[in-house]
């Protein structure tokens, strides 16, 4: 979340009595207003540095309005049915600096906790076979696919299902990982990989950074324009 203050010192000096009366109701007005353009700016953002966004994850910047109209607060939304924007796109912030972060582990990863009890973070693998499948033109993994994947794993011996297997850990010349069997030649692939430390990412969008910047850019000015408007 990015807390904004913006200091008017310069601007109430050069404002008249009337102009000064008004400053509060055009400052409450400009930061709502502020608060719709922060909203477009990190969504702008994502799509440039992310190179592809979900529609979930481009609507997850969000404002509200505190202290009567005079503060604002600025973020990435923390509700969701599995893990909620604000925790898997932290990694991504280089608002406290720019080493490499560890992912967030997604639902997946929790789904497999839950009924397997281990706690490694499955990555696809996008080169195989297998792990193709599970990945979309943006890059993401499908979340319908992971979904009868799991239901593929609690059933192993349904001949109606694929053939998806997990080793949790080495067994002979399996990596741990999530496995497709295929029927031709019995084949092997592996889907997902089960690393034993956590995948790292390099952040690549200051949050705080790119909101401080407009702020100082667009305040004074969206200031100025509802203060005008209110002295017609």
């Amino acid at each position: 979340m990015a807390s904004i203050t913006h200091n008017l010192d310069d601007l109430i000096k050069r404002l008249n009595i009337i102009e000064k009366s008004l400053l509060k109701e055009a400052a409450k007005s400009a930061l709502k207003s502020f608060g719709f353009d922060a909203r477009e700016i990190l969504q702008n953002e994502m799509r440039e540095k992310y190179g592809s966004v979900t529609p979930f994850t481009e609507r997850s910047p969000y404002f509200k309005i505190k202290d009567g109209g005079y503060g604002l607060v600025i973020g990435i939304n923390d509700k969701a049915n599995g893990v909620a924007p604000n925790r898997y796109l932290a990694p991504t912030d280089r608002t406290d600096g720019g080493g490499a972060k560890e992912i967030a582990p997604t639902s997946f990863a929790g789904a497999l906790l839950k009924r397997y009890g281990f706690d490694q973070i499955p990555v696809p693998v996008k080169s195989s076979r297998a792990g193709k499948q599970f990945i979309d033109k943006r890059g993401n993994v499908k979340p319908r696919k992971v979904k009868r994947l799991l239901d593929y794993l609690e059933s192993p011996d349904n001949a109606a299902l694929e053939r998806y297997f997990l080793v949790p850990e080495k067994k002979g010349r399996l990596s741990p990982g999530i496995y497709r069997r295929y029927k031709v030649k019995n084949q092997l692939s592996m889907a997902f990989s089960l690393p034993s430390t956590p995948p790292k990412q390099q952040p690549v969008l200051d949050f705080h950074g790119v909101i401080r910047k407009a702020a100082e850019e667009k305040l004074p000015e969206l200031i100025a324009k509802k203060l005008r408007k209110l002295m017609r």
